[in-house]
């Protein structure tokens, strides 16, 4: 798991529940998740963790008798991988980092033979990649001060690039966080492009309306605290923002309000490394914990979209009312295209390297 979405609901510790939904209880462990020995995961630690610990660890060891132990998630990590000795079995990383891990052969192909029929209905296709398997759902969405916006407000990119409609200053993200911060993808449905036209991404379109927009650009965010602070402080009206960060502070009494539409939906993915120790049992653990009761336990834990559909069933109205990836959320959202993200050209630089070299010239102008 990155950084970036490690720190999303940092703020959410207090969150964490003493005891688990009866949902992630319910229901007989099939006979093949069962076994012993050890699974070593590497976690990003904090409130991440301890929900992880709660929600799937301590469960899986309950009624599977596999031990799982956590190390800390490293960048060392991938080195390990790619000489062959992995420093942990499974690791949660953001799905666009999944190719090039593979690159590197320093994955497993994953074995879907351990999940069930019902469990796999539950997960979207794209969620069930080959080398990488959906973990958890969050997304960028645009975030707006609600006493700037008592009534009429921005609703979507649409608005957030309509300055004319919707006067106030903005808050996008810099460069290093272009791509988690989904700068060119609201800057093109901004500019009115359909998002089933969405991908490829049109940079010289892209960057032409964020050329537009940069006067009424009052910070470009470099971490995921600076803009729901940005909106607080008064500093700016209205910013593209996770939306983990804009429920917390609305939770804390913030005048803050988010719209779903035209949301950019992102997501974690697990891998397992390359020659893991406890292959089977990492395979294993991932099965259980993509069960719709698991997935419902971990949103409980700590605010992130389960990817197991069936979870939200499970889910209190409330809480399902403000995850991505929800029934009635999802069908507003956008799935970010991370392949596109890593595709080369003929130069051999990603789609990744070409725009970070633009945004940093855009930037300096």
């Amino acid at each position: 798991m990155t950084n970036k979405t490690t720190t999303t609901f940092a703020l959410c510790a207090a969150m964490l529940m003493a005891g688990l939904p009866m949902a992630s209880r319910a229901g007989e462990i099939p006979e093949n998740l069962k076994g012993t020995g050890e699974v070593v995961v590497a976690t990003a630690g904090g409130a991440f963790e301890e929900a992880q610990k709660k929600a799937w660890f301590e469960p899986f060891t309950r009624d599977t008798g596999i031990k799982v132990v956590t190390v800390p998630s490293t960048a060392k990590l991938l080195a390990s991988a790619k000489l062959g000795q992995p420093e942990a079995d499974v690791s949660n990383i953001n799905g666009g980092e999944v190719p090039t891990w593979i690159d590197n052969n320093a994955l497993e192909k994953l074995d879907y033979t351990y999940f069930s029929k019902e469990t796999l209905a539950g997960l979207p296709d794209f969620m069930r990649g080959e080398y990488g398997l959906g973990s958890f759902y969050y997304s960028v969405v645009v975030a707006y001060n609600t006493s700037k916006f008592p009534k009429e407000h921005p609703s979507n990119w649409v608005d957030f690039y309509n300055v004319k409609a919707f006067p106030g200053k903005r808050s996008l993200p810099n460069c290093d966080l272009m791509l988690y911060g989904a700068l060119l993808e609201g800057a093109l449905i901004g500019d009115g492009v359909p998002k089933d036209k969405l991908y490829p991404l049109d940079m010289d379109r892209a960057f032409a309306k964020l050329k537009e927009i940069k006067p009424n650009v009052g910070r470009w965010w470099a971490t995921g605290a600076d803009a729901p602070q940005s909106l607080i402080g008064g500093e700016v009206d209205m910013a593209a923002a996770w939306n983990g960060r804009i429920i917390t502070a609305k939770k804390q009494g913030a005048q803050l309000e988010l719209s779903w539409d035209q949301s950019l939906l992102q997501y974690d993915d697990w891998i397992v490394l390359k020659n893991a120790a406890n292959k089977d049992n990492a395979f294993k653990l991932l099965a259980y914990i993509s069960r719709p009761e698991a997935q419902a336990a971990f949103a409980q834990a700590i605010p992130y979209g389960p990817v197991n559909k069936d979870a939200f069933k499970l889910l209190p109205k409330e809480l399902a009312e403000i995850l991505p990836g929800a029934p009635g959320i999802m069908e507003k959202q956008i799935v970010q295209n991370y392949d596109w993200w890593v595709q080369r050209g003929a130069d051999g630089r990603t789609n990744y390297d070409v725009a970070i070299e633009r945004c940093t010239a855009f930037l300096s102008q």
